[in-house]
């Protein structure tokens, strides 16, 4: 990464890091109070978003995330951990993700997305990319230590209970093989896909969850 990004990225990192952020539901106001139906929020990182609190209320409200400086696209962990949420009165309080059970956004390229609460087996939200009969899977984002850039970790979860992890080094083409192993005929479309984008994974899930 080149200096001038890494010291952006590290900028941006600082500042996000230096708000107060509510934990308790008993510091939220009444769900009611953050729906912006009726404001209008000129805030170009401000996103559409459907939220439904850990207490089960719902509503339809307006966050603030993080573009990319680079490329202007959301930058994930702005969100996940903690977010701030506008007030019908067009004041943000920044709120944690313990507080929210799913967030469904319109982010800044105009793509709708969901992140739910993963209970504790995680420390953010993580983004549903694919929800089947057999199989979900799901992107949890964090951020290096070493430079701040985006880390993601791949969740590939079987309702039978096991769970295939790829993250770091390991290869996704062959975690796909281990986890379709009981349809041999899905490894020729994983080796076919030479990107193995979003698109053909949720292509070979369907397949496998048939």
């Amino acid at each position: 990464m080149k200096l001038t990004q890494l010291y952006i990225l590290s900028a941006f990192f600082l500042l996000t890091n230096c708000v107060t952020v509510s934990n308790q539901m008993s510091e939220l106001k009444p769900a009611e109070n953050y729906s912006t139906q009726h404001l209008e929020v000129k805030d170009k990182s401000a996103m559409p978003a459907q939220i439904i609190f850990a207490n089960g209320e719902t509503v339809a409200a307006t966050i603030r995330g993080q573009k990319n400086p680079f490329h202007g696209i959301l930058t994930e962990t702005s969100i996940t951990k903690y977010f701030p949420i506008y007030d019908n009165t067009g004041k943000t309080q920044y709120i944690n993700f313990n507080l929210i059970k799913e967030l469904t956004i319109k982010d800044f390229k105009g793509e709708e997305r969901k992140f739910v609460n993963m209970g504790s087996d995680s420390n953010s939200l993580w983004e549903v990319m694919y929800e089947g009969t057999k199989t979900n899977w799901y992107k949890e984002y964090s951020n290096s230590s070493y430079d701040q850039s985006i880390q993601v970790t791949d969740y590939f979860m079987e309702k039978n209970g096991n769970t295939t992890k790829v993250s770091g080094l390991k290869s996704m083409k062959n975690q796909l093989r281990k986890l379709t192993a009981s349809k041999p005929h899905l490894e020729d479309m994983i080796d076919s896909s030479p990107t193995l984008g979003k698109l053909a994974i949720i292509n070979i899930l369907r397949e496998h969850d048939k």
